[in-house]
This record gives C-alpha cells, structure tokens and sequence, in this order.
C-alpha cells in the first residue's frame, strides 16, 4: 500500500484532468457481500442502540447538511470507482456516542455531532470529513485489514472472515501487531478523502484547515492514525493538484 501511495502521489499532477486517479486493489481474500453483510447487521444494531438512547441525528440542521454533501461525494466516489454505484450508503450523526467519526463496509458512515460542533466545521471541511470516512469504505479497508491479519494469527489462511474479525476483537497482541496497517490506510483514506472531495468541488484548502482542527493524536505504539505532521505534509503536496481536480470537476459538471 504504501509503495502504490507513493506512486499516486507523483503521478497526481499529471492525472488531474484525466477521467480516473485513483487504483484499488483487486487481490483481497474473502467476498465483499460478505464483509458488506457483516457490517450492515453491526451497523444496523449499533443504529438502534443509539436510536433507543436518544442519541441518533440529534441535531436537524447537520443532519441537511450531510444530506447536501453526501450526494455530491457519492457521484465522485461512483466516477472514480463505478462499482460503488452499488452501495447502500447510509451517514448518520450521533451525540454522547463513543465514535468521532467511522466507516463500516458497504458505506456506513457515523459521526459525532458534538465533534462536529465543537470543531466548528464549516460545509467544505465537514466535507473532507465525510469524505475520509467514505474513502475508507471505496477502498474496502475493513476487508484488506482482515486480508493481512491472515498473516499475523495462527493457520491464518485457513480461517474465514467471521473467525479472523473474532481474532481480531479479542486479541491485542495482534491488534499491536497490525498497527502500521492502521496507519497506512488511515494515510490512504486522507489521499482518496482528499480527491474525492476535489472531485465534488469542495474547497481543497479545507482538507488543510481540517487536519489543523484534528491535530492533537498519538504517537504512542498504540495509535492507530499517522502523525499530525505526515498528514499535514501529504495534504500540502496534494493542494495544487487538488486545486486542479476541482476546477476540471467544476469545468465537467461533477459537481
């Protein structure tokens, strides 16, 4: 993954007015309706706890929000990648909920309305925001991670999906070991976040004012997102190409 990031990285200034940018993998192990069903069974219980609690789409205007943003980043998440056509998206907003904001396959996106506002996100670094979360889902994250831990657990290669997520859940010498795996596609999720948003015309400058916002992770052994200063340093030398990719979006009438 981290080779093709890189190479996606030069090739962008050259790629910003040509039909597609990004590439995904095509090698993963297990089915995608699989790990699709999987998460819409989690997503759709973690939905009714929340629903039950009085905590699900608190807040009506954001909730018009996404709802004016997330069209435009699912026809640039279908022109880049037309397979996801086929997805049932679905973004909600939750309050005193232990998620800041998170993917589940098939397009489940959650995230927290109190974050939202206590970061004072404007439309285009909300945007950015939605689009991480939705990147993280086009380039099937949930089911490349359990590709690679087949790796790291006992007679891996012979385990199916629901067992390896069980590993997953219960072991943390394995959760650690995985680690740079999170980070490369936490990495990964910023670049096609960021493209994707470029792509449904949203202000590139407000991946930039976005990160600012969220400065303040880990680096300890156990986090699971890069540091503050990588994305930063990978969103400032995508700018100007990004800059490009919204204008020929514009120019093309993605937006």
């Amino acid at each position: 993954m981290k080779a093709l990031l890189a190479a996606l990285l030069v090739m962008l200034p050259c790629l910003a007015a040509a039909q597609q940018v990004l590439e995904f993998r095509h090698d993963l192990a297990f089915s995608a309706a699989e790990v699709n069903a999987m998460a819409a069974r989690s997503f759709g219980a973690r939905l009714r706890t929340l629903t039950l609690a009085g905590k699900l789409d608190p807040d009506p205007a954001l909730k018009e929000r996404l709802k004016r943003i997330a069209p435009r980043l699912i026809r640039a998440a279908i022109y880049e990648r037309p397979s996801a056509a086929s997805l049932q998206w679905e973004i909600h907003a939750c309050t005193q909920c232990d998620e800041n904001a998170s993917a589940m396959a098939g397009g489940k996106l959650l995230l927290s309305a109190d974050m939202v506002d206590h970061l004072a996100l404007n439309d285009d670094e909300l945007a950015y925001l939605v689009a991480h979360e939705m990147a993280h889902v086009l380039a099937e994250h949930t089911r490349e991670f359990a590709t690679t831990a087949r790796y790291f657990v006992d007679n891996g290669l012979a385990r199916d999906y629901p067992d390896i997520q069980q590993e997953l859940a219960q072991s943390f010498s394995v959760m650690v070991r995985m680690r740079p795996v999170y980070v490369e596609q936490e990495l990964e999720a910023d670049y096609i976040g960021f493209v994707l948003g470029a792509h449904a015309g949203f202000a590139p400058e407000a991946m930039l004012s976005l990160l600012a916002k969220l400065r303040g992770g880990s680096d300890s052994v156990l986090a699971t997102h890069p540091s503050d200063s990588a994305r930063m340093r990978q969103a400032r030398a995508m700018l100007e190409s990004a800059r490009r990719l919204a204008a020929d979006a514009r120019a093309r009438g993605l937006k």
